[in-house]
């Protein structure tokens, strides 16, 4: 049997040999793709950087809400949700991880232009968008804040002058989930406004016998209004707020393996392996079940003002977040291990940057970026479990709450310019420096001490810490230079070196405050790739191969109370693939392919959450109804990812996954109105976290012999219907 490596490579390169196969019409082209990637509207075929975009419209297709369903249709992209719903984000096999909340990321979120970098914004809903554009490599000369592995950029869709909207509702029929959304955009002599909401009720698919419940509930709602308006003849003003209110109700984490009889031993109900039945069980709370529930806010003021040809633009952005939630630790129907967390975080961004018309010789941006954040978090661990239960001869019994808050400021400096050297030759060189401040607050107090014995563990693995203030100072001189060539007026070649930094700072998952600090992660990424486009723009390719190396790599692994991070070399090598092909004007094929070999260089062992082979291949055909004003829509998309570990040593493994998604549309030829029915993941796959049961796994069960793990939403068949106005 051929390996999977074997298989997804043909199945990668059998894809784009579609692409000069004859028969395309000379009269069919590919929409141009525009991105804003390099703080200028540009074509993504003229850029010399990797840039995956996934359009609205792919979004509303496939009813992709959030970012986790986004993470399966970009290859080299993942992201992973924990039980405390924070997300592990890679890309091409290297990122942060899921390390606490006041750990920084080197994968950058931006909303509309501003950055949006701490974990808990990555639950952010996605509706009513324009574009999602997935960056990768090195990117801090022009991103900043912490980019030095990649970036991921939402954009909205903006108002504008004329009347219009739509309203979409979609039902899913085995769980009876609902979604809606919507937009209008309103012209008026007085500016052009839009507003947008979207409502989920997503049930569960997973079954508690303990608690009664279906697993996970989501429940979210979000409304944004945007307001557009010219001043005089030179100026544009675009204003923006958003409001989005989450809750869920349970999760679908259980036992996974117990090759001991560890967990039989805690829990005789425990039904062992990942499927749709857990018991589980938390006395905190009011449902028995996990409990996430965030109100966050975003807005954001951007200015554009032209001088001739150039520009000056002013961008200015707020938000701000509260959560609260409980994780039942143990995943358990006894009540032995709960977790409780709290946080509330707000930042103020300010950019300015000033841009130089295109298509002169020298062609530049420059500008300032300020930011001003505030975060405070606390978490509640509460430990009651009996003898014989004992970790390192002593019980885990009692309770402890440890309180953080972390105070941080940013200003940087950054330019870039390209130097057209010839007709067909270009160089860019960019710069950014960074000065970062964070001051911190770090405690712990002793709320319940228990049985006889369980003091020794507590002061040795949760010592009481009165308030003690943490500050780090650093500033980072971050780069790029490329070179790029023009074969031809549809096809060009360039050569990439990036520089990129990732903030030090504070970690709260150790037990003194004086062991927190955690060293700049510095990321270093060449890159050498064509972007060729022919067949009278029917087709595209484009290809690439990359290098990234990192020193002081910081692998976090999640024990299921707690993040442990570790600082390795790491690197990660490979190739980048994308083709699209309008083969007929009914007919439209694309696929991309990432090969990513990410590995612990003194080890030689593949990191976490870093699958090898990643592939995309997406198809539409529209059909025409020759007897009525309708027309027949198909879309079809096949997503793979090679197998990949969950934790440091190639433990916990998760096995290759294929997510078959199938849609078929009835529409009115003017496109006013359309009904679907969806499928997602047809061929009814699954997918695990893993890790090690908190606080034995590894200590006195073997690693990887007792272990708690997830389920992921299985086949799925929804009816869609939308309305254009």
């Amino acid at each position: 049997m051929a390996s999977s490596y074997q298989r997804v490579k043909t199945f990668a390169f059998s894809s784009f040999a579609l692409l000069p196969a004859t028969g395309y019409s000379q009269g069919n082209v590919l929409e141009e793709v525009i991105v804003t990637a390099q703080k200028r509207v540009e074509n993504v075929q003229d850029i010399p950087v990797t840039i995956n975009v996934v359009t609205g419209e792919t979004l509303d297709i496939f009813s992709i809400r959030d970012t986790n369903d986004l993470a399966n249709s970009v290859p080299g992209l993942v992201i992973q949700a924990t039980p405390q719903n924070l997300s592990q984000i890679t890309v091409r096999g290297l990122g942060t991880g899921a390390g606490g909340e006041s750990l920084d990321q080197s994968v950058g979120l931006f909303i509309d232009g501003v950055w949006a970098g701490r974990l808990r914004e990555f639950q952010a809903a996605l509706f009513d968008v324009e574009r999602v554009e997935v960056i990768k490599g090195t990117q801090s000369t022009l991103l900043g804040k912490n980019t030095s592995l990649g970036a991921i950029s939402i954009l909205s869709r903006r108002p504008d002058n004329e009347f219009g909207g739509h309203i979409e509702a979609d039902f899913e029929f085995e769980y009876d989930s609902a979604y809606a959304t919507g937009a209008v955009n309103l012209p008026t002599a007085f500016g052009n406004y839009r507003l947008a909401f979207n409502l989920v009720d997503e049930k569960g698919y997973v079954d508690n016998k303990t608690t009664g419940n279906k697993v996970p509930k989501r429940e979210q709602g979000t409304v944004r209004l945007g307001a557009s308006y010219d001043i005089a003849d030179n100026g544009h003003l675009l204003l923006s707020y958003q409001y989005d209110n989450l809750d869920i109700h349970g999760d679908t984490f259980q036992p996974d393996r117990d090759e001991v009889g560890f967990i039989a031993g805690m829990d005789p109900t425990a039904e062992i392996g990942i499927d749709k039945i857990k018991n589980a069980w938390t006395s905190y709370g009011g449902s028995g079940d996990a409990e996430d529930n965030q109100d966050s806010q975003r807005a954001f003021i951007q200015y554009d003002h032209a001088f001739g040809d150039f520009q000056l633009t002013s961008l200015t952005g707020w938000s701000d977040y509260n959560n609260d939630r409980l994780t039942d630790s143990d995943f358990l129907s006894v009540d032995y291990l709960t977790t409780e967390y709290q946080s509330d975080y707000e930042q103020v961004t300010q950019e300015l940057r000033f841009t130089s018309p295109a298509g002169e010789r020298l062609e530049y941006v420059a500008g300032l970026f300020f930011l001003d954040s505030d975060m405070d978090y606390s978490s509640l661990l509460d430990s009651r479990f009996p003898p014989p239960y004992l970790l390192r001869g002593f019980p885990l019994d009692g309770a402890n709450l440890k309180t953080y808050d972390q105070d941080t400021r940013v200003w940087s400096l950054f330019g870039q310019g390209t130097l057209h050297l010839s007709e067909r030759w270009r160089a860019t060189l960019g710069l950014r420096y960074t000065d970062e401040d964070k001051d911190a607050h770090w405690a712990r107090s002793r709320l319940r001490t228990g049985i006889p014995g369980s003091e020794v563990l507590a002061n040795l693995l949760a010592p009481v810490v009165p308030t003690t203030r943490l500050h780090r100072s650093e500033d980072n001189l971050d780069g790029s230079i490329n070179i790029q060539y023009d074969f031809s007026e549809g096809a060009m070649g360039y050569a990439s070196w990036a520089r990129g930094s990732k903030s030090g700072g504070f970690t709260t998952e150790v037990a003194y405050p004086e062991d927190a600090e955690y060293d700049t992660e510095e990321a270093e990424t060449s890159e050498l790739g064509v972007k060729l486009n022919f067949a009278g723009g029917a087709a595209l390719l484009n290809a690439s191969i990359f290098y990234t190396d990192i020193e002081n790599f910081q692998i976090v692994s999640f024990v299921g109370t707690a993040f442990v991070t570790q600082t390795v070399p790491a690197d990660s090598r490979g190739l980048e693939l994308e083709g699209a092909w309008a083969a007929t004007d009914r007919l439209v094929l694309s696929t991309s392919a990432t090969y990513a070999d990410a590995q612990q260089k003194d080890t030689d062992e593949r990191v976490p959450y870093a699958p090898k082979w990643a592939v995309s291949f997406n198809t539409r055909y529209e059909y025409p109804w020759d007897s009525a004003p309708l027309a027949w829509r198909v879309d079809a998309a096949v997503n793979y990812r090679d197998k990949q570990y969950m934790g440091r040593g190639e433990l916990n493994e998760d096995g290759a996954l294929t997510l078959l998604d199938l849609r078929l549309a009835l529409a009115a030829a003017d496109d006013t109105w359309e009904v679907a029915v969806l499928g997602r993941n047809l061929l009814d796959q699954a997918t695990s976290f893993s890790f090690d049961f908190p606080g034995f796994g590894g200590v006195e069960v073997p690693v990887g012999s007792t272990t708690i793990g997830s389920l992921n939403r299985p086949l799925t068949i929804t009816l869609q219907a939308r309305y254009n106005f």
